[in-house]
């Protein structure tokens, strides 16, 4: 068939239709709301993660200062990053197959940690339609042609090296500040943005409020904010550093707009998304994504249907002699693997 990126012709863009026919016939009877052993699955993850959060925290405030409270607090941000990256599928509906029951839970899963979720949902259905076609795309990590140059020698080697500027240095903060400039910056785009983010101005404030004057009254704002500081640090590195896995180096900007995209959106997302092989373990702890390029080309199926929908996709992709999606190893040989340590920019 050629390679996805080749001029199309009118014979081409009929094959092409007929490898996206394929596609979605291979995995329609996964289609559907999560059954009752799924959404049972989905509760004990998000309960386990939830106990882990709540133990850790508690072993923090009772122990010491020292290596056992430094070690409880890391195991913190761990357990609390696995839970943001659960909202992903909050967004989605894909967890407990109710998108409104989700959606209120990724409220008061993220707004203790001052991460905007509703402007985040708005915003990542942006990312859905615009990744690899349209350089609006509010999660885009890669640096395109048509960016502006940063001024600066030391912002110029900040965008070259993607994995210390996003991951060591702006980390949860700067996901936060970036969520909250992307919904300003698009809001004309989908006018529900600005709802999303008054939401999520009223609860943060709220929230933070509340812990921050209970630190006070107990005398530990010391402490109280050391804790806050290893949790967004630890935070930011896992899901900077997830976002960066699963696109970067692969955005491939079209001419123009997304209308003008040769490829098929399905085939699109799948050149453009990256997978990692994982077991099921780590598979159900990071909520399907190592199925990336999958979820994006299918994004309403359940997180548990998404291994075996990979599994159907790649045997049409290998029987259609098309390129199957990026794969990884793991996430630890992403950074060797990819541009991930040192960018192109032109």
């Amino acid at each position: 068939m050629g390679h996805p990126d080749d001029p199309i012709s009118p014979p081409s863009r009929q094959r092409l239709r007929e490898l996206d026919r394929l596609l979605v016939k291979a995995v329609a009877d996964l289609h559907g709301p999560a059954t009752r052993v799924e959404r049972l699955g989905s509760a004990g993850r998000l309960l386990g993660l939830l106990l882990l959060l709540v133990g850790a925290t508690a072993a923090y405030w009772l122990l010491p200062a020292g290596f056992a409270g430094c070690l409880a607090v890391l195991l913190a941000g761990v357990a609390y990053a696995l839970l943001l990256i659960a909202t992903h599928e909050m967004v989605h509906g894909t967890l407990f197959g109710s998108r409104s029951l989700e959606y209120g839970l990724g409220c008061l899963l993220s707004w203790p940690m001052a991460w905007p979720f509703a402007t985040y949902a708005r915003l990542h259905l942006l990312h859905h339609r615009w990744n690899g076609v349209d350089g609006r795309d509010p999660e885009r990590t890669q640096h395109l042609p048509a960016d502006p140059l940063p001024a600066s020698p030391l912002e110029r080697w900040l965008q070259r090296h993607p994995f210390g500027l996003r991951c060591l240095l702006l980390g949860g903060v700067g996901l936060i500040l970036d969520t909250a400039g992307q919904g300003w910056r698009l809001r004309a785009v989908d006018p529900r943005l600005d709802r999303a983010r008054r939401l999520d101005g009223a609860g943060v404030i709220l929230l933070q409020s509340c812990l921050l004057a209970l630190a006070i009254r107990q005398g530990v704002l010391l402490r109280y904010a050391l804790f806050w500081l290893v949790l967004e640090r630890v935070i930011g590195v896992v899901v900077q550093y997830r976002g960066l896995v699963e696109h970067h180096g692969l955005w491939r900007q079209a001419e123009g707009r997304a209308g003008a995209d040769p490829l098929p959106r399905r085939l699109r997302q799948l050149a453009t998304s990256r997978d990692v092989a994982s077991g099921p373990w780590l598979n159900a702890l990071m909520g399907g994504l190592p199925h990336h390029s999958t979820h994006h080309a299918f994004p309403a199926l359940a997180t548990a249907r998404l291994p075996e929908a990979t599994l159907r996709l790649h045997a049409v992709l290998r029987s259609q002699r098309w390129p199957l999606p990026p794969r990884l190893k793991t996430y630890a040989t992403a950074l060797r693997e990819t541009a991930l340590l040192e960018e192109e920019v032109a």
